[in-house]
């Protein structure tokens, strides 16, 4: 990833109080065909994930914070716990994903 547009530390901890640290950081859109765009996603902590395509650089974008979500709900779903890695709170999805 050449260029970080975005990137946010969290924990996930465990019901057994096991933490992970997660590095979620998604990169600058970028054309790789004729209507086909991709987004560089990393979500250092839980494995390797696809980078988000699209037919433009907002799809591509939406796609990468899509999958992010989804990666970080099934964390959620498995019972762990999301903390802010600055300060340790309590942060939920709808926080970081916060719908309009």
């Amino acid at each position: 990833m050449d260029i970080v547009v975005a990137e946010r530390n969290l924990v996930a901890e465990s019901p057994e109080g096991d933490r992970t640290p997660i590095q979620v950081s998604i990169g600058r859109p970028f054309k790789v065909a004729d209507k086909t765009w991709t987004c560089p996603l990393r979500l250092e902590g839980l494995g390797r994930v696809s980078d988000g395509l699209g037919t433009d650089s907002w799809s591509a974008l939406t796609v990468a914070i899509g999958v992010a979500r989804q990666r970080l709900a099934i964390c959620v779903e498995k019972g762990a716990r999301l903390l802010c890695g600055q300060d340790g709170s309590d942060i939920e999805l709808d926080d970081l994903f916060p719908r309009f």
